[in-house]
């Protein structure tokens, strides 16, 4: 068998997405569902419940009225919203237990993909986005396919590693050459399999172009920019320092203002070592 082909056929073994969150898509799903039904199903998993009550209280939201209960977090954020959190945090805790290696670092990773996930909802409050509620977990799970690699692959993906920094080339080219699969395409899959919303499938298959089809995306665009920011703040390892320049039709369809990374790089750092306490610390 191929190596592409091996990939491929592994990935359905990668692990499933937490019967928590099958079981918030059903009730959402669901048109007679309640947000008593809702709450109710997320307080079953208390440690999930914990950190959704304070990420609902944290700067990111910016609510005004403190929230004490999650029905009350259910009513202000929303359903779909509520479900991506509980989704990023079980996916968080799925793999952070991989162990750390001069390779890679789980923790370093993470950090980076919360980075990408706050500024990327950073970027879309700012230019007015009207429905944010897939922004932060598809910056969050841009690069889930790396973990894919790290998790079944772990030799060759460390061979990858080093050829990307040995002759100072992107990782995904890396990846291209020496797997025939890219994290982004490996991410699409897991993300399909896990029956994402289509517009976060988008964003993990394109970050590293922000275009489908040479056409410009919202989502995938934002993340794009995201992914290029974090990089140059330095908030966490990706996996290589590499800071490529944006892609100019991306950047002209999303016209962000002249001053936009001026007035939130404050809201950015906050909110990211704010998610990070919530995220990352048990």
């Amino acid at each position: 068998m191929e190596l592409t082909e091996k990939i491929l056929h592994i990935i359905e073994d990668f692990p499933t997405l937490p019967t928590i969150y099958s079981a918030l898509s059903d009730l959402m799903a669901n048109p007679h569902s309640t947000q008593r039904e809702i709450t109710e199903l997320i307080m079953t998993d208390q440690a999930a419940a914990a950190k959704v009550l304070k990420f609902a209280n944290s700067a990111i939201f910016g609510f005004s009225t403190r929230i004490e209960s999650i029905s009350q977090a259910v009513f202000f954020l929303g359903f779909e919203e509520i479900k991506n959190l509980v989704v990023a945090l079980k996916i968080i805790d799925l793999f952070r237990k991989s162990k750390i290696s001069n390779h890679f670092n789980p923790v370093e990773f993470w950090k980076h993909s919360i980075a990408v996930g706050v500024i990327t909802r950073a970027i879309g409050n700012y230019m007015g986005t009207k429905d944010l509620d897939n922004y932060f977990l598809a910056g969050i799970l841009h690069d889930i396919g790396k973990l894919f690699f790290i998790k079944y692959m772990e030799n060759e993906y460390v061979e990858v590693l080093n050829y990307s920094a040995d002759n100072g080339i992107s990782i995904i080219e890396a990846e291209q050459r020496i797997l025939g699969v890219t994290h982004c395409r490996s991410g699409e899959i897991i993300a399909d399999k896990w029956k994402l919303p289509q517009t976060v499938q988008n964003a993990i298959k394109y970050h590293t172009t922000g275009l489908i089809t040479g056409q410009a995306e919202e989502l995938p665009a934002v993340v794009h920019i995201a992914n290029i920011t974090a990089r140059v703040l330095e908030l966490g390892f990706p996996g290589d320092r590499l800071i490529h320049q944006p892609n100019l039709k991306v950047w002209e369809y999303l016209s962000p203002p002249d001053n936009m990374f001026s007035n939130i790089y404050s809201k950015i750092l906050y909110d990211y070592n704010n998610s990070l306490q919530i995220f990352l610390l048990k």
